[in-house]
């Protein structure tokens, strides 16, 4: 009996609770829907924010790993940047177009905004709803509903990682380029003359990259196809003396894929030297 008293009681607190809650809430909701229906505030908040627009933000940060040591100390972050921007120059240009046009129309969004400051002009009698309270769930409801600020900086960070032949990341390193870097950078990769880069210092970056794409794994892989024997004389030295040879060289254009790839035992390579065969 004691029991079902105590059971009575608990079930009582608990409702008399829930309708506190539940009255709290329907008369919180009551001066939001008073707020949004009348606040002129909000009406000219809502009317500016109506004309304005940004792009999103785009990451556009670089990762890749490396299972050979010697190809991770010898390839920069700045390498690896300008190496990627041969291929995907046109798409952060835009990027960084956008983010520009971004940090202008956030600043004459900002002056707009700065129009709309006096609170509390109510286009409706408040009645009985408690007006300090209503200036309260207005700047709330003002803050909430004002832009945050969209991407207005570009940058890029490339992260460069070395591995142990399982996969294992033992060493790391990374470097963050700005919009002036990108910029400074494509300016220098597209001084061209035919397919010829009058930057050294592009050009060798490249070279380095394109070098370093050639990893342990691929190695073997090649090895392994070529049943671990010069392609030129024909010698089988073990992995002593042979090496991986760009079939067409990368001076020349060639890439650092499997079908331009073959091994030759060192005197072979250096004899074929930058030569296509």
């Amino acid at each position: 009996m004691i029991f079902l008293i105590i059971l009575i009681s608990v079930i009582a607190v608990c409702i008399t609770i829930f309708s506190i809650y539940l009255l709290k809430r329907l008369l919180q909701k009551k001066y939001e829907k008073f707020v949004l229906d009348n606040s002129d505030c909000l009406k000219r908040l809502n009317e500016i924010n109506s004309r304005y627009e940004f792009y999103p933000h785009v990451d556009y940060d670089q990762s890749h790993t490396y299972d050979n040591e010697k190809i991770y100390d010898t390839v920069s972050c700045r390498d690896y940047i300008i190496y990627q921007l041969q291929y995907s120059q046109k798409q952060i240009r835009d990027q960084i177009n956008k983010v520009n046009a971004n940090k202008q129309t956030y600043s004459q969004y900002l002056d707009e905004i700065k129009t709309v400051t006096q609170s509390g002009q109510f286009i409706a009698p408040q009645g009985r709803l408690k007006l300090d309270k209503l200036l309260r769930l207005e700047r709330l409801l003002i803050k909430k509903q004002t832009f945050a600020a969209p991407c207005t900086h570009f940058s890029l960070t490339v992260y460069l990682y070395c591995s142990k032949i399982n996969g294992q990341i033992y060493r790391s390193k990374n470097e963050a380029f700005y919009a002036d870097d990108i910029t400074a950078l494509i300016k220098r990769l597209n001084n061209k003359r035919g397919t010829y880069y009058a930057d050294r210092d592009i050009w060798e970056a490249i070279c380095r990259v394109e070098r370093g794409k050639v990893s342990n794994k691929m190695r073997f892989a090649i090895y392994e196809r070529d049943g671990y024997r010069c392609r030129r004389c024909g010698v089988r030295d073990g992995y002593a003396r042979l090496e991986i040879d760009h079939i067409i060289p990368i001076a020349k254009g060639g890439k650092s894929t499997y079908d331009n790839l073959q091994t030759l035992c060192h005197d072979c390579n250096v004899e074929k030297g930058d030569s296509l065969y």
